[in-house]
């Protein structure tokens, strides 16, 4: 199969399944291969994305795309990527076709759905990245890939160096690049955890968050935790969501149920756990870095950080 031969599609274009789609669309149209067709459950998204770049094309029903050669879904949820899957295989997925999973889901799930998939006569890899969406505009995204090398080669050039400006290959076997990412997502809970607490220590102690965000510039410039805590201090987690607390709940939950099942120990990310749903439901769906205010409230400060 060569390269100019290939159709591809892609499924899911929310946050960062749309700047990849975008990304994908401008490789073929520079390389000159056939458009790329993308699919989403609201067909308002695949219309704003084809405002962007006309050329795409817009599956109305997976059955429109089942016969791409590639296909790369990127869905919020286990759920989501399972039904996709199905309605792929119901619809007469093309024999050979590879399915590339860039979704945050359970390994396990993971593993149960390339069996699947290799069973019907396609092939399932996992590429999830590490990034937000504004990495993947820069072409700074992390990409973590797993399952058989040859196929994994066979997907790349789409989404390197357009997305992603580094590969780490996890291994053979499409849930090792599940584990890792939920393994890169325990970073991220943890940052967002302690930020929240020292935070909230400096403020109820009396020094001010003000000078804590200092010191958190000058030891770690350019790092996530000056992003996360810029969002803290400026409480822009209640109007500017990044990544939702319904999100963040999903992988964390991932992340505790795969220490359970390896006997691995996250106190960090089950404490963030437990703020995140008393934020969740006493606030609502804020960004992630929302999980501040639990941590304020407890300590006797008011939601945005200030003293009642």
């Amino acid at each position: 199969m060569t390269a100019e031969s290939q159709q591809l599609a892609y499924v899911g274009l929310g946050a960062m399944g749309i700047e990849i789609a975008q990304l994908i669309q401008c490789y073929l149209i520079e390389t000159g291969n056939k458009p790329l067709i993308v699919h989403n459950r609201t067909l308002a998204r695949a219309q704003a994305l084809k405002e962007r770049v006309p050329d795409i094309q817009i599956a109305e029903s997976l059955a429109d795309l089942a016969q791409a050669d590639v296909i790369f879904t990127c869905l919020l949820n286990d759920a989501a990527v399972e039904r996709t899957i199905d309605g792929l295989l119901s619809a007469g997925l093309k024999k050979g076709a590879i399915i590339v999973e860039q979704s945050t889901i359970a390994p396990g799930v993971t593993k149960s759905l390339a069996e699947r998939v290799e069973a019907y006569g396609a092939h399932f890899v996992a590429i999830p990245i590490l990034g937000p969406p504004a990495a993947a505009r820069a072409g700074k995204l992390k990409l973590l890939a797993a399952g058989s090398p040859t196929i994994v080669e066979k997907v790349l050039p789409f989404l390197t160096p357009s997305a992603g400006d580094k590969v780490i290959r996890a291994g053979d076997q499409p849930h090792l690049s599940m584990q890792l990412k939920l393994v890169g997502n325990f970073f991220v809970t943890a940052f967002v955890e302690s930020l929240s607490e020292g935070m909230t220590l400096g403020e109820a102690s009396g020094v001010g968050q003000d000078k804590v965000k200092e010191v958190i510039d000058a030891l770690f410039p350019g790092t996530l935790l000056t992003v996360y805590s810029d969002r803290i201090i400026n409480n822009t987690f209640m109007d500017q969501i990044h990544f939702p607390l319904t999100s963040a709940r999903k992988d964390a939950t991932h992340i505790v149920n795969l220490a359970k099942e390896h006997n691995a120990k996250v106190p960090i990310t089950e404490l963030f756990l437990n703020q995140l749903n008393k934020v969740l439901e006493k606030h609502g769906d804020y960004d992630m870095t929302g999980i501040s205010i639990a941590s304020r409230e407890h300590a006797g400060l008011k939601a945005d950080g200030s003293r009642p």
